[in-house]
C-alpha cells in the first residue's frame, strides 16, 4: 500500500507536493493540464530519470498496475495484439487447490516477515536513539570549547559536525588512569605559545643567602666571658653575673679621683680607682674581640638580608599553583627564620656569656630552589614549545582528547554497552529474516509451478468479451493471437481490426483488459503480490452512459472487493469524480480519500477536498433535460444526476428512498425507474437501451418525483 506520494521538480509541479492516502480508496480530481497524467506516469515507471526528485513510500512490497495513456501506448500501438493475460484454471481443481494452499502460507510468511521487519525497524530506532543520547552529550565538547575564550577550539578542527565527532573520540583508547591534566592547565599552555603570552622566558638562577654560613658560627654558642685571674674575677664567677657587671661598669666613671665613685649596684661611694681596675681588668682584650666579632655577625647577618630579593613568580606564566604555594612558604618561612635569628643574635650581644643557637635557613633555601628547579624545567619546556609551536599544539591537542575520553567514558561505555545489546538482538531477528525470505521464495516458486500447469488465455479471452457484451459493445471481439497475445477482430473479417475502433471503443476495450489484467499475472511464472491500483481518467472520449458503466466496474470490481489493496483513480471528470464518491459520511470517511490537482502560477499542487466542495454544473443539467434534441443517453444521464445531487446532496436523503413512492411504480415508468434507480441491480441490468428511452415519459417521470416529494416548486421553476 502506497502510503506518501512526493512530485517535485518534474512537468508543472515547481515544488513538492504529497499525497498521503490513508484509506483503500484514493480520488484525484483535476482539470486537463494541471498535473494529473505526471503523477499516473510516475507510478508507471518510477525509474525514469525526470522522476529523479519524486519519492514513493509504501507499506509493504506491492504491485503497481497503472491504467494511463502510456499503458494503451504499450499495450496497443506498439504491438500487434495485446499481452497475454494468464489466469487460473478453475478445471484443474488439484492443483487450484494446492496453489490456494500455498498462497495462503505464502501471505502468513508475508505477514510474519513484516511483523519481523517491523521489529528490525524498532531496533534500528533504538540505536539510533541511543547514539542520538551519546552524540549530543559528547557535542557538548563542542559548544564548551568552540565559545567563550576559544582558546582550546583548534582541538575541535575538522570535528565540528556531530557524527565526526563521535567518531574521533570512540576511536581514542581510553587512559589506564585518570589524566593529571586539567583543561585551565592545558588553556595556559596554549596561552603560552601563542597569542599575546608567546614570548621566550629567561632562565632562572638558583638562589643563594650568605646568612645561612653566619647562622652556623661557633661564636654564638661560646660563652664569652673576661680575664679569670683576681679576687674580683673569682667574685663575678662566683656570683656567675659577669654580664650584669659588665653593664654596670657602662655607669662608672672612667677615672675615680680622690673619693670613691658611686657603685651603680649599691649606690654607695664604694668603687674605688683600684677596685675599678680591678674590674675592668675582668674584660680584657680577648672578650672584646668577641662581642666586636658578635656585632659585626649581626651586621652581616642583616646586610645578607636585605640583598635577599624575590621576584613574584605568580607574573610567570608556565608558574603552577603547586610552585607557587612551595615558593611562598619556603619564602616565609626564611624570613621567619631572619628574623628571629637577628632577635637571638641582639640577646648574645646583650649577654655574651650566654650560648645561643640559631635555626638554619637551609631547608626554607632548599626548598626555594627546588621550587625555581621546577619552574626552571617548566620554561625550558615553554621556549621549547615556542620553537617548535606546532608540535606543541598537537601534542596539547592529544592530551585533551585524552582528558576527554576519560570525561566521557560513561557516555561511551552506555552507549557502546545499548548497542552490543541491541546488535545481538537485531542479529537473532535478521536471522529469522532470511529464513523468511527463503521460506517466502520457496513458496513463490511452488506457485509459479503450480501457475504453469493451470495458465488458461483462452479464460481471460472470454470474460473481455463477455464485458464487451454487457457493456452493449458489439461487432468485435478479442482472440487469440499466436501463443500469448490478443488481437481485436471485427465479425466480419478476420484481420486486425484495431485501428478501424473509435476512441471510446479503444478505451473500453483497454480497460477492460487492464482489469483482466489486474485479476491474473503476465506470465506463467509470475507470483501472486499485493496490489496497488492506479486509474487515469478511464472515461476519455466516452458518452456518459459508458461513464456510469466504467464507474459501475470501477467500483465492482476495484472498491467492493478484495482483488487489490488499494486503488488510486484520477479523472477530469467532475460527474465521473462524484460517481465514484460514496454519499454515506461515515463510509466514506472510512474507505475514501479525496484530492483536488489545482495548477496556478506557482505551478501544480496537490491539496486534500471534502465531498461537499463538489460542484456539479446542476443549472447546465436541467437546460439539457429542457431541450428535446439532446441525445436520449445524455438527457437520462443529466436526470439522474440532477436526482442524485438534489435528494442526495442537497436535501441530505438517501438516492434509494427517493423512488418508495408508489406513484413510480406505474408500468409507463418502469424505463425511467430501472434506469434512475440503477444501483438496485446488477451492472447487466444498467445498460442503456435507447428503445426503451421516450422523453416525454421520462420528463414526467422527473416531475413526478418533485412533486411526490414535496418540491414541485423547484421543479417548476428549473423547467421555466
Amino acid at each position: 500500500m502506497i502510503t506518501e506520494l512526493h512530485i517535485e521538480n518534474v512537468t508543472s509541479y515547481k515544488k513538492s507536493s504529497k499525497l498521503s492516502p490513508v484509506n483503500k480508496v484514493c480520488l484525484i480530481y483535476g482539470l486537463n493540464g494541471t498535473g494529473k497524467s505526471t503523477i499516473s506516469n510516475y507510478l508507471y515507471n518510477p525509474s525514469l530519470k525526470e522522476y529523479k526528485d519524486c519519492r514513493l513510500n509504501k507499506k509493504y512490497e506491492c504491485e503497481i498496475l497503472v491504467y494511463n495513456q502510456q499503458f494503451l501506448n504499450d499495450y496497443f500501438f506498439e504491438e500487434d495484439g495485446l499481452k497475454g493475460i494468464f489466469t487460473l484454471s478453475k478445471e484443474n481443481k488439484n492443483i487450484l487447490q494446492k496453489i490456494k494452499q500455498e498462497t495462503t502460507k505464502l501471505e502468513k510468511l508475508e505477514e510474519d516477515k513484516e511483523t519481523i521487519d517491523e521489529k528490525l525497524v524498532d531496533i534500528q530506532a533504538r540505536l539510533n536513539s541511543q547514539k542520538e543520547n551519546a552524540t549530543n552529550n559528547v557535542w557538548k565538547i563542542k559548544t564548551n570549547y568552540s565559545g567563550g575564550d576559544r582558546v582550546l577550539e583548534y582541538c575541535l578542527d575538522g570535528l565540528k559536525r556531530t557524527e565526526k565527532l563521535f567518531d574521533h573520540i570512540k576511536s581514542i583508547a581510553l587512559p589506564s588512569q585518570k589524566p593529571e591534566d586539567t583543561i585551565e592547565k592545558l588553556k595556559n599552555e596554549v596561552s603560552s605559545i601563542q597569542g599575546d603570552n608567546a614570548v621566550r622566558i629567561p632562565r632562572l638562577n638558583e638562589f643563594s643567602f650568605s646568612g645561612s654560613n653566619i647562622e652556623k658560627n661557633d661564636l654564638f654558642e661560646k660563652i664569652i666571658v673576661g680575664s679569670q685571674e683576681g679576687s674580683v674575677a673569682e667574685f663575678i664567677n662566683k656570683l656567675g653575673n659577669i654580664d650584669w657587671v659588665r653593664t654596670g661598669l657602662g655607669y662608672i666613671p672612667e677615672e675615680v679621683y680622690e673619693n670613691a665613685a658611686e657603685c651603680p649596684f649599691c649606690q654607695e661611694n664604694t668603687v674605688t680607682q683600684e677596685l675599678l681596675n680591678s674590674i675592668k681588668n675582668v674584660f680584657d682584650l680577648s672578650y672584646e674581640n668577641d662581642v666586636a666579632a658578635l656585632k659585626k655577625l649581626k651586621a652581616s647577618y642583616q646586610e645578607a638580608a636585605e640583598e635577599l630579593v624575590f621576584g613574584n613568580i605568580d607574573d610567570l606564566i608556565v608558574t603552577t599553583s603547586e610552585i607557587s604555594k612551595q615558593w611562598r612558604l619556603a619564602v616565609e618561612q626564611l624570613k621567619s627564620i631572619h628574623i628571629e635569628n637577628t632577635l637571638l643574635i641582639e640577646n648574645k650581644l646583650n649577654n655574651p656569656s650566654t650560648p645561643i643557637e640559631l635555626k638554619s635557613s637551609d631547608n626554607a633555601i632548599f626548598q626555594i630552589n627546588d621550587a625555581i628547579s621546577k619552574l626552571d624545567s617548566l620554561i625550558v619546556s615553554h621556549n621549547n614549545k615556542l620553537e617548535n609551536k606546532s608540535n606543541s599544539l598537537n601534542e596539547i591537542k592529544a592530551r585533551f582528547w585524552r582528558l576527554m575520553r576519560w570525561e566521557y567514558d560513561q557516555t561511551l561505555s552506555t552507549y557502546e554497552a545499548e548497542k552490543i545489546k541491541l546488535q545481538r538482538e537485531e542479529s537473532g531477528i535478521m536471522t529469522d529474516q532470511s529464513n523468511k525470505v527463503v521460506e517466502i521464495s520457496t513458496a513463490n516458486r511452488n506457485i509459479s509451478t503450480f501457475r504453469k500447469q493451470t495458465v488458461n488465455i483462452e479464460e481471460a479471452i472470454d470474460n473481455i468479451n463477455n464485458a464487451l457484451l454487457e457493456i452493449g459493445v458489439v461487432g468485435f471481439s478479442v482472440v487469440k493471437y499466436g501463443e500469448n497475445l490478443y488481437r481485436v477482430a471485427r465479425s466480419d473479417t478476420d484481420s486486425d481490426a484495431f485501428h478501424s475502433l473509435s476512441e471510446g471503443e479503444k478505451t473500453v476495450i483497454s480497460f477492460l483488459y487492464f482489469i483482466e489484467l489486474c485479476k491474473g499475472e503476465k506470465a506463467a511464472e509470475s507470483s501472486p503480490k499485493k496490489k496497488v491500483v492506479a486509474i487515469d481518467d478511464p472515461i476519455s472520449s466516452l458518452s456518459h452512459l459508458y461513464i456510469f458503466n466504467i464507474g459501475q466496474l470501477i467500483k465492482k470490481i476495484f472498491f467492493n472487493s478484495n482483488l487489490c489493496e488499494q486503488v488510486i483513480v484520477l479523472t477530469h471528470s467532475l460527474y465521473f469524480f462524484y460517481e465514484l464518491t460514496h454519499t454515506n459520511k461515515e463510509k466514506r470517511n472510512a474507505t475514501q480519500n479525496l484530492y483536488r490537482i489545482i495548477k496556478n502560477s506557482s505551478g501544480s499542487s496537490i491539496v486534500s477536498m471534502k465531498y461537499e466542495e463538489i460542484q456539479n454544473d446542476y443549472q447546465t443539467y436541467w437546460s439539457m433535460i429542457k431541450d428535446e434534441s439532446t441525445p436520449p443517453a445524455l438527457i437520462a444521464n443529466c436526470m439522474r444526476n440532477i436526482i442524485e445531487y438534489f435528494f442526495s446532496f442537497v436535501q441530505k436523503k438517501d438516492f434509494n428512498d427517493v423512488f418508495q413512492k408508489p406513484a413510480l411504480s406505474a408500468d409507463r415508468f418502469k424505463a425511467f425507474y430501472r434506469y434512475m434507480n440503477r444501483e438496485s441491480h446488477s451492472l447487466g441490468q444498467n445498460i442503456f437501451d435507447i428503445k426503451e428511452f421516450d422523453y416525454e415519459v421520462f420528463k414526467d417521470g422527473l416531475r413526478l418525483i418533485f412533486d411526490e416529494c414535496g418540491y414541485i416548486e423547484h421543479y417548476n421553476a428549473m423547467m421555466k
